[in-house]
């Protein structure tokens, strides 16, 4: 429908005021309410106008007039008088001005004192008031909620009852719609030689994406010279803001966008268009062009234009004209109006962005590119400088649906495997892993996020990577962390805007309670290894810890703080090598630690020497265990192996209690905590057994001798 200035509304003055003769004089009112940009904040309303009969010929009416609106009125203020609403009386012979002057009593209520005016020869007239603007913004696109205008008029012969009516329908007004996200890839992307042509940019291999605007009705783009625009600054701007581009890059845009209607359209190729600079012929009719503005302010107004239509049939116009967008800091903006367009249409113009940058290292790029009506601005009230139009900075919505391309091959299309992620683990155990794919199916380049709704617990999710473009793995972590027993559930939206669409996964994370801790390890002893007799641990020498508890998956036995070597762990019993690092200490706290679970610290004694002969641990020179199978031959040499004779000083031997020469005394070569002696046999011993001991000997101390094991002796 085309967006016209009048105004629906019926409204009967009873009593509007009385004439000499007490003639009742009534006013009637119909028209209908316009569409207007719900982001508009000095939107023009419908005109308010009274069809008045029943009066009594040239009479003389006067009164008080006030209009109250359910948002802001936003038309300039000089002097403190509202600027721009034309208020007009026709008795007949044309409409003529009422000279005084209106003013703002509030936000929303305009007010004109002492409105005189006088009835025609047959007691009738027409008031009407014009170009009111308001703050459409105000209702925040609220579906069917209208601008509604309560008027009140009270004259110097009688009071008259206030009325309502709609006087403009606020509607989304800008659409749009977009190729692709402008991605900055390392292999750069190669301008052409000419950067002031379109041609050559269709020619180069420079990246670029589209961007199209599209009127949420007909009439939403409007030229200066259209009636929408009376006493506006400009007509309808688009204020394009670019944004994280990496250090130097360039843009390059079209001077003119020859819209939808246009004789070309202007395209890059991408949005379903050939590509092309645009032709553009005046009409009287109109068609969609856009012009860029140059020089505006951070908000979009002020400048000048690249481009001025002629007048209807001044001939064909081929655009050709491309021009830089300037950034700072990686960011840019970019400010098109509307120079022409056909009230009667709705219409759309693309435009592309082209992308020069040299080849760098590093990660894709992914840039921001965002689309608002123009100038912005934050100003909902009637100002004195303010430019008109202005809007509220609202990002549109996709325009697909209006165009009815939804579904085209040149957008991207988000695909992800959907297939539930399960996830079992223990509270307080580790993480779990799961992936699910994400893939772009369609055309440009695909910018996907994943955010996480959890149904209960939170932050037990973990994903990497949570953003990309076009195709990636995702790898997911189920934490249980600090999670009690139970089964927590969320969801994962994989969100490619609103092109593209989003997806979901779903998760399920079944958290089962820890298991009871095994009791805790209870040391009963520490025993030499070889005699399992009590008595001072050896630092480098191997002890038997006994008690309950004791075997496990982890089993640590530590002296000091400092662990020993496990070489056996059973419930029962631990055989461990005392660490050496324990040097000259009397005495050590002993802690065996089990999966986890500690016993209580007791204190071990420490000494040089405490020497034990292991059970079978003699052998003959042939290498047999010796016995009574296996006795030693006279002058034969014994290995004999013990454990507690590590300490720092001389090791030695006795054969029947007397001292016997030692041909080795040290470490047994691949026997952890394990000490080897070796002794030979004198000649002429008596009998068939002897009774053979170890002892260590510290320097200026008596020495510490093992129990002495019996020797079988061959005749």
């Amino acid at each position: 429908m085309s967006r016209r200035i009048f105004l629906s509304f019926t409204l009967v003055f009873a009593g509007l005021c009385r004439v000499d003769a007490q003639t009742i004089f009534s006013c009637n009112e119909a028209a209908v309410s316009p569409v207007i940009k719900g982001e508009g904040i000095t939107e023009r309303v419908g005109d308010i106008a009274f069809n008045c009969a029943g009066g009594m010929p040239g009479a003389n009416i006067s009164g008080n007039f006030s209009i109250f609106l359910t948002v802001n009125i936003t038309n300039r203020v000089e002097s403190g008088h509202v600027t721009g609403v034309i208020f007009t009386v026709d008795n007949g012979s044309g409409p003529q001005p009422i000279s005084v002057p209106g003013f703002l009593a509030s936000a929303s209520n305009l007010v004109y004192n002492g409105v005189a005016f006088t009835l025609s020869p047959t007691g009738t007239a027409t008031l009407r008031i014009a170009n009111i603007r308001a703050a459409a913004n105000q209702l925040n696109l609220s579906p069917n909620i209208s601008i509604r205008a309560f008027v009140a008029f009270n004259s110097n012969l009688a009071a008259v009852n206030s009325s309502q009516f709609d006087i403009g329908t606020p509607l989304q007004g800008l659409f749009s719609g977009y190729s692709t996200s402008l991605i900055c890839t390392s292999h750069g992307s190669q301008l052409p030689a000419n950067t002031q042509s379109f041609k050559s940019f269709i020619s180069s291999n420079a990246a670029f994406a589209s961007t199209r605007l599209t009127e949420g009705f007909a009439d939403a783009f409007v030229q200066r010279s259209a009636p929408e625009s009376l006493n506006a600054d400009t007509g309808t701007r688009f204020l394009i803001t670019y944004s994280g581009f990496p250090p130097g890059a360039q843009l390059f845009v079209p001077d003119a966008i020859a819209g939808s209607d246009a004789i070309i359209p202007t395209s890059g190729g991408d949005l379903g268009e050939p590509a092309s600079g645009g032709r553009y012929a005046p009409t009287t009719t109109g068609s969609l062009l856009l012009a860029r503005v140059h020089n505006t302010d951070a908000n979009g107004a002020g400048g000048s234009l690249a481009f001025v239509p002629g007048s209807p049939g001044s001939g064909v116009v081929n655009f050709d004209s491309m021009n830089q967008v300037v950034l700072d800091n990686g960011s840019g903006m970019l400010v098109y109006e509307v120079v022409d367009a056909n009230p009667s249409a709705q219409e759309s113009a693309q435009f592309p962005t082209y992308l020069g940058l040299a080849p760098f290292s590093g990660d894709p790029v992914i840039t921001t590119e965002v689309v608002s009506f123009a100038p912005v601005s934050v100003i909902t009230q009637a100002t004195t400088h303010d430019p008109i139009p202005r809007f509220q900075a609202l990002p549109p919505p996709a325009d697909c649906h209006i165009i009815g391309d939804c579904g085209a091959f040149y957008y991207p299309k988000l695909f992800v495997n959907t297939t539930p992620l399960s996830f079992t683990a223990t509270s307080g155990g580790g993480f779990q892993v799961g992936y699910f794919q994400v893939n772009n199916r369609g055309g440009g380049h695909l910018v996907w996020a994943v955010t996480i709704s959890y149904t209960n617990g939170n932050g037990w999710l973990k994903l990497t990577p949570a953003d990309g473009i076009d195709n990636s793995t995702v790898r997911v972590d189920a934490d249980p962390g600090s999670l009690t027993a139970g089964m927590y559930e969320a969801v994962l939206t994989v969100d490619a805007g609103p092109q593209a669409g989003s997806m979901i996964v779903p998760v399920t994370f079944v958290v089962n309670a820890q298991p009871p801790p095994p009791p805790a390890p209870t040391v009963t002893s520490v025993v030499n290894a070889a005699t399992f007799a009590t008595g001072p641990a050896v630092a480098g020498s191997i002890s038997t810890v006994t008690g309950q508890q004791l075997g496990g998956k982890n089993v640590v036995v530590g002296f000091d703080g400092t662990p020993g070597q496990v070489l056996f762990d059973s419930t029962k019993q631990i055989n461990v090598v005392v660490p050496s690092s324990l040097g000259n200490k009397t005495s050590a706290q002993l802690v065996v630690i089990v999966d986890g679970s500690d016993s209580v610290p007791q204190t071990v004694p420490l000494a040089p020497f405490n020497p034990g002969i292991f059970s079978n641990g003699i052998l003959n020179r042939d290498g047999t265990v010796n016995g009574s199978s296996h006795p030693a031959p006279p002058m034969s040499v014994l290995q004999i192996f013990a454990t507690g004779l590590s300490g720092n000083g001389e090791i030695t031997a006795t054969l029947n209690g007397n001292a016997i020469a030692t041909e080795y005394g040290g470490p047994a070569p691949g026997l952890p905590g394990v000490q080897q002696v070796n002794v030979q046999l004198p000649a002429g011993l008596p009998g068939s057994t002897a009774q053979v001991a170890v002892c260590g000997t510290v320097k200026g101390s008596q020495s510490t001798c093992s129990p002495a094991v019996q020797v079988m002796l061959a005749p």
